[in-house]
């Protein structure tokens, strides 16, 4: 009984390991999480280029730039990860980009509508 007190209390979710530095990650793990992180971005940028009025294709090469620094910031410095393990850059971000595009388009052309329509 005692064992298995102490095997769930190891056991991590993986929103718990997203916040925590030097975890054992597996390839599938990882995806998930930073396609989690990617969708937040944005949804944060979205609404924050629609609140400021922002227009243009600035705005898609701003985006674009910050969904590739800041996933990959995140899982270099903070997770602590080597993107080489898990087959560089591009394809722990693959899954990411298509939806987080999408997010980024409502959210910016939703919020821009509903405040300068």
């Amino acid at each position: 009984m005692g064992a298995d007190k102490t095997e769930k209390k190891n056991k991590l979710t993986l929103w718990q390991r997203a916040f925590m530095r030097d975890q054992d990650w597996r390839k599938d793990e990882l995806r998930t999480c930073i396609f989690w992180v990617v969708a937040a971005f944005s949804l944060a940028t979205g609404f924050t280029f629609g609140l400021l009025g922002l227009r243009g294709l600035l705005c898609f090469i701003m985006y674009f730039a910050g969904v590739v620094v800041v996933p990959s910031m995140y899982w270099s410095n903070f997770l602590g990860i080597d993107e080489q393990d898990f087959g560089g850059k591009m394809e722990i971000l693959n899954d990411s980009i298509g939806s987080g595009a999408a997010i980024f388009m409502l959210s910016w052309t939703g919020m821009y509508s509903l405040l300068y329509a």
